[in-house]
């Protein structure tokens, strides 16, 4: 399927309704499923992601295949470490082509039984379910923050709780204590002092009823407002206070002329007039990976040169997202270069004014995401598998209709 996507008006006005946090309802799942408790979450997101997580912690099979769901992968292979039978984890192509070894070596040194059954290091796997004993365990901190989230919410269940040392830099900390947050409003405290996190034995409780909006999904809004000749979004249920760590799309979109407010759970986004755009702009994108992609299209689109940094876990995401950024971006006459593979130098080049673009998406749902708001600087967006957006954001096409968006979808 393939995408046509062009704009009636570069005016940009309406009220969006998301659902919530796919990262938030997806540790939910697994924290309501230890509990035992089956109360339904308000607001959960209606992702791909976080629906196959609900298939797969209600599912009978001894067989469960995540398809393309990362965080699916990473959360059920600590969670069926402690269910009293066998399953075989597996999952699509490019899910068998991302490392996991390093939450496989920790859940085993913990006492748990995993099996590799093609590659080395790399699902499908088979996980024998048993009682972990827990203790003392050291981590690399900069393994993936879903290893360690994974391994942090099913502590409480081991017999001696965990005493968790993280080695070395921490990647994308706003997402372990998003975890550790979540944790504690469900009835499990827990320490971190210094470079160890430290979880008692213990149990859940249902403490939390709603999901708040996705800050994640909230960004393209951010973008679609920045890139506008005139802009006011408000979307609905964002909380002030999130444990989201994309809440600093605030901040950043700030840099780039969007005001941003919250009041009484709707947050309006408005565009500044009186605003004189920065030549360069450098920004660390260590704690807010999953908003790279946005900040380096808007950047292309608004002619501003940026340096992101902090983008070492891009490369193994869905795709190698810093060559999908280059390669797509290039395209629209910027200049971009990948540092050390953890870096980006974002160059604009002329206009887009009058020009059509066709942008692959590489099955990565935040590539489809960041590229079509690029429409309102284009003549035409063209986007091929613009479906891959059902990943995390699945009314986003819908979405864009009601925001002066002609979206043309053809198979």
């Amino acid at each position: 399927m393939n995408a046509k996507i062009q704009i009636t008006s570069p005016l940009i006005n309406g009220k969006v309704h998301l659902t919530g946090s796919k990262s938030i309802s997806n540790r939910l799942l697994i924290l309501q499923a230890l509990s035992g408790n089956n109360n339904v979450l308000k607001n959960l997101s209606d992702s791909d992601d976080t629906t196959v997580l609900q298939k797969a912690l209600s599912s009978q099979y001894t067989t469960i295949d995540v398809g393309i769901a990362g965080t699916a992968m990473r959360f059920l292979t600590a969670y069926y470490t402690l269910r009293g039978s066998e399953v075989i984890l597996t999952g699509a192509s490019r899910m068998k082509q991302r490392p996991i070894k390093g939450l496989v070596d920790a859940l085993c040194y913990l006492g748990a039984d995993i099996e590799y059954m093609e590659h080395e290091g790399f699902p499908p796997l088979k996980i024998k379910g048993g009682n972990l004993k827990g203790g003392l365990l050291q981590m690399k901190a900069d393994v993936s923050s879903q290893f360690i989230s994974a391994i942090l919410m099913i502590a409480p269940y081991f017999e001696k709780g965990i005493q968790l040392k993280l080695i070395g830099e921490v990647l994308s900390r706003p997402y372990i204590e998003m975890t550790l947050n979540l944790m504690e409003k469900q009835g499990v405290p827990y320490q971190w002092v210094g470079d160890t996190i430290s979880i008692l034995p213990g149990a859940y409780q249902n403490n939390i009823t709603r999901v708040e909006s996705d800050w994640s999904s909230i960004s393209y809004m951010f973008e679609l407002v920045a890139l506008s000749d005139s802009g006011c979004i408000q979307l609905t249920q964002v909380d002030e206070h999130s444990v989201q760590g994309d809440q600093e799309g605030m901040r950043y979109f700030d840099l780039l002329g969007v005001d941003s407010t919250i009041e009484q759970g709707i947050l309006t986004l408005r565009k500044r007039f009186d605003f004189e755009l920065p030549k360069c702009l450098e920004l660390d994108c260590l704690k807010t990976p999953d908003l790279a992609q946005t900040l380096a299209a808007t950047a292309c689109g608004m002619g501003v040169r940026m340096k992101l940094t902090g983008l070492k876990s891009l490369p193994i995401k869905e795709t190698d997202r810093l060559m999908a950024l280059k390669n797509e971006l290039e395209k629209c006459g910027a200049q971009v270069q990948i540092i050390n593979n953890e870096a980006l130098d974002i160059i604009p080049g002329t206009e887009l004014l009058n020009r059509s673009f066709n942008f692959e998406t590489y099955g990565d749902h935040r590539m489809a995401l960041c590229l079509a708001p690029l429409a309102l600087k284009a003549k035409s967006v063209h986007l091929n598998n613009p479906m891959v957006v059902n990943k995390s954001y699945k009314s986003y096409w819908e979405d864009l209709k009601t925001l002066s968006f002609n979206i043309q979808l053809k198979t």
